[in-house]
């Protein structure tokens, strides 16, 4: 480093990390941190509106502004990573709830059964008659002439490779064939007798995780199952955030990061299976791919422009993506490689909603079955083999972390499960057996049912101000203390609280999921009595307390046999697809059926929402298991 760049760079370094960066002066304290490598919780992408990326730094430094964090926290020298700056060389501590963790992800799915095996891949071993100058066709007319198929085609990637691969072999080669949506090709040839093995993959793409699966395409077995937070979550939490942060900084940078993940989590699959034989699987031996995301996960994978799906009327580029080879993606697979892309319903509707629905069979019952996966979008599906539709609502990100104070993801160190004791003391089951650093989607709905509960809430999700320690007040209203902070373990720098904010925006989260599933209903003119089933897809819903979700009016109030897991429906979905050509003719089918209703200028779905801003609803016909309880004092 030049005399002239060490007046211009500043090193930062990170404990208890043990590593260091050089960043220019007047760098952020969180573009330090992403310079180095530490994962940590900006789920606004460093706006400064979440408050969540705190630490404590010793050096030169500007903090910045500090409002959002307490008095005590000021006093003991903690800023926002993202609005300090750094002025000089300094050393950073960053808190325990601030960093990101191993998350609680779901690779695993009730696996549906395959009744025949039909991927739009096969080897196919060709023995070919040697080229003599008597017979002098080239090479690839040889192939064509052997498989008796003048159409064939091949990509440009394995031609350049075939002349070497034919010699090698002998003229006794393996050829893999693709015929997806119709157009046959050869997309990788291999020297002698490699029949015995064919890979696919399957993938996720979610907006905070990416799962995928490595499939032996020859039986159907889910060979290794893998994951990792979406790379993209650095530039924002939700989707909107990081369309607007595309639209600033350019969607490029975004797109590289969601394919980063992809190949990461190929890694990981390759590694797995690897372990322990002889010749190690490489990224030329995956043969496919099958991948469902959401619409706007899918532009930005693809490289497609997202800015007008993000403005009304909310249109996206294309609903069906054809399909692309690994190389167009730039994915670690065989370069010719084919890989199917669900088809996207709508700007806020995607392909994952698609494969939940090819995974839950719902399109094939005459039974009137609900599927809902809930996110930062609450996606709804009603419908049976006759009919479907579909919508969605802005759900928020309440029951990922986002808007509550106390929130954060499924990883080590969130409360998933809690009880309110009968003295307003708290209960609770730590992932990973860890203390405490906030609570996460799950938890926070039994944290609300639990309060209502017991009196500390009424039914428009008010704190009460009881005699009690565990209820506080503040310049900004009541708050619950959850835990006070002696009990919080090493690095808590405050009471674990919910607030009156923090209940709204629960409330409002669990108001546009009803709100939402009731309009539906409503539309085909049926009641929730006419609900045969109710499928909850997606991680977050396969760790709910469906009692209590019901009991805050969240989901409805149905017998709970009626209630189905389906676990992540859109990893599953992708699995089918590439399986078997029938599930890829349901896949077309569904997308076709699949009516669209949006919300956002529907006023039936107005008046659901704001009849159900209460604990359960305003209606109490609407949930019967709870018409009979007593109401706690003070509710309304």
């Amino acid at each position: 480093m030049s005399g002239e760049e060490k007046g211009t760079y500043c090193t930062v370094s990170f404990s208890p990390d043990g590593v260091a960066t050089d960043v220019v002066r007047g760098a952020t304290v969180l573009e330090a941190c992403r310079s180095a490598g530490i994962a940590i919780d900006a789920v606004c992408g460093g706006t400064g509106k979440c408050g969540r990326c705190k630490v404590r730094p010793e050096g030169s430094f500007d903090p910045g502004d500090t409002s959002t964090l307490t008095s005590e926290e000021r006093r003991s020298g903690i800023v926002l990573a993202c609005d300090a700056t750094v002025t000089g060389d300094l050393e950073v501590e960053v808190l325990p709830r601030s960093r990101i963790r191993k998350h609680q992800i779901l690779t695993r799915t009730p696996e549906a059964p395959v009744a025949r095996l039909s991927p739009w891949l096969k080897k196919v071993l060709l023995e070919l008659p040697r080229a003599t100058l008597h017979d002098n066709t080239a090479d690839f007319e040889r192939i064509q002439r052997t498989l008796g198929d003048r159409d064939l085609k091949m990509p440009i990637v394995t031609l350049r490779n075939m002349p070497h691969v034919l010699r090698k072999g002998d003229w006794t080669v393996t050829a893999t064939v693709a015929d997806l949506e119709g157009r046959g090709e050869i997309t990788r040839l291999e020297p002698g007798d490699q029949c015995g093995s064919l890979l696919g993959l399957a993938v996720d793409i979610g907006t905070t995780t990416v799962v995928g699966q490595l499939i032996d395409l020859l039986t159907g077995d889910v060979l290794a199952s893998a994951s990792e937070y979406n790379r993209q979550i650095s530039k924002g939490e939700d989707v909107i955030a990081r369309m607007m942060y595309g639209e600033e900084e350019g969607f490029e940078e975004l797109t590289d990061l969601a394919r980063e993940t992809v190949n990461s989590v190929i890694e990981r699959l390759l590694d797995d299976v690897s372990r322990g034989r002889e010749e190690p699987l490489t990224t030329h031996d995956l043969a496919g791919a099958s991948i469902a995301g959401n619409t706007i996960m899918t532009h930005f994978f693809v490289g497609l422009d997202t800015r007008f799906i993000r403005l009304e009327p909310y249109v996206p580029v294309a609903h069906h993506m054809p399909p692309r080879s690994g190389y167009d993606l730039k994915m670690d697979i065989h370069p010719s490689s084919e890989v199917l892309l669900f088809p996207s319903r709508a700007g806020y509707l995607g392909g994952d909603v698609v494969a939940d629905v090819l995974a839950s069979g719902m399109h094939r019952s005459n039974d009137v079955t609900m599927l809902i996966d809930v996110g930062t979008n609450g996606e709804i599906v009603l419908g049976c083999d006759e009919w479907l539709v579909s919508c969605a609502c802005s759900a928020g990100p309440a029951f990922e972390g986002g808007e509550v104070s106390c929130g954060m993801r499924a990883m080590h160190g969130a409360i998933d499960r809690i009880r309110v004791n009968e003295d307003l003391t708290t209960s609770y089951h730590v992932i990973g057996d860890e203390s405490p650093n906030g609570i996460c989607g799950s938890g926070l709905i039994d944290l609300v049912a639990e309060m209502y509960e017991h009196g500390v809430i009424d039914r428009k999700a008010r704190i009460q101000a009881l005699p009690t320690d565990r209820v506080k007040r503040t310049d900004e209203g009541l708050e619950f203390v959850v835990e006070h902070k002696d009990r919080l373990g090493k690095g808590a720098t405050a009471d674990l609280v919910v607030t009156d904010a923090d209940l709204q925006n629960i409330l409002r989260t669990k108001a546009a999921i009803f709100g939402a599933a009731t309009v539906l209903l409503k539309k085909m003119g049926k009641e929730l009595d006419d609900l045969d089933s109710l499928v909850i897809a997606g991680g977050f819903g396969n760790h709910l307390d469906i009692d209590r979700a019901v009991s805050i009016g969240m989901f409805p109030d149905i017998p709970r046999e009626k209630y189905r897991f389906i676990g992540n429906g859109a990893l599953e979905g992708a699995r089918l697809a590439l399986l078997s050509s029938e599930m890829r003719n349901d896949l077309v089918e569904i997308f076709e059926e699949m009516t669209y209703i949006e919300l956002s200028v529907d006023d039936d779905f107005y008046d659901e929402f704001s009849s159900s801003l209460f604990i359960p609803h305003t209606d109490l016909e609407k949930f019967p298991s709870f018409r009979e309880r007593k109401l706690p004092e003070g509710t309304v």
